[in-house]
């Protein structure tokens, strides 16, 4: 699926929302049930601006059980009780964009873009949409929040503490903390063997569900990565 790079200034905006995981039953219900109440009635207690855009926010992921709070949210004045303000960060950010059906078109977006080996920072991810027609369909742009990579695996560092160390003690700005150690690769291996090793980890295996779309994927992506680019000169 086709994407830009884009930077994004900060900015907070306010919502109301569930905690759920995409493999939870009542998942789509429950989402649907927050849409159904906020523009039912709900968004107008956060005094925005008519043209205000909705948004849909992803948050607080939990690689452990795969789940997040959603978000259904706009830019406003007031945060009344049952809403919260969430700041969504500066930054670069993978941009698709596309038009359809508001719910439809949205959710199969999700199920190619899950599949995409992006680089996510698993801060805050969103969509925004454009004003429906009345066939149900409008503007819709997903931003997915991208993180600095490891030059190595491709893993998103968004904590010091995952990042590599360089020979003087310091914390590498290209490679984490599984792939360097002191100025030097933890692992003699190949570019290959390092994407079967990244899809058989236990976080691999849950966010790469197809497994060879992923390694088709990492084999285009991972040329691009500085390890495996400087190898290739040599």
């Amino acid at each position: 699926m086709e994407y830009e790079i884009v930077e994004l200034k900060a900015r907070t905006v306010v919502g109301m929302g569930i905690r759920t995981r995409n493999d939870a039953p009542d998942m789509a219900q429950k989402i649907g049930g927050v849409w159904a109440a906020f523009l039912g009635g709900e968004r107008a207690k956060v005094n925005s601006a008519p043209d205000a855009p909705c948004l849909g926010l992803y948050t607080n992921y939990d690689w452990a059980d795969v789940s997040y709070d959603m978000l259904a949210a706009t830019q406003g004045e007031t945060c009344p009780e049952g809403f919260r303000r969430v700041e969504i960060p500066a930054g670069k950010y993978a941009k698709f964009t596309f038009h359809g059906d508001v719910q439809k078109a949205t959710a199969e977006a999700w199920g190619r873009i899950w599949a995409e080996p992006l680089p996510r920072a698993c801060q805050v991810d969103f969509e925004e949409y454009g004003q429906p027609g009345p066939d149900g369909q409008a503007d819709i742009s997903i931003y997915v929040g991208l993180a600095d990579v490891c030059q190595s695996c491709g893993m998103p560092m968004t904590e010091e503490a995952q990042r590599g160390t360089e020979k003087d003690g310091s914390k590498s700005a290209e490679y984490c903390c599984y792939c360097r150690k002191n100025g030097a690769f933890t692992a003699d291996c190949t570019m290959e063997e390092m994407i079967d090793f990244c899809l058989d980890t236990e976080e691999g295996k849950k966010l790469y569900t197809d497994r060879e779309l992923a390694r088709s994927q990492m084999l285009t992506y991972f040329p691009t990565l500085k390890r495996w680019k400087d190898q290739a000169k040599k």
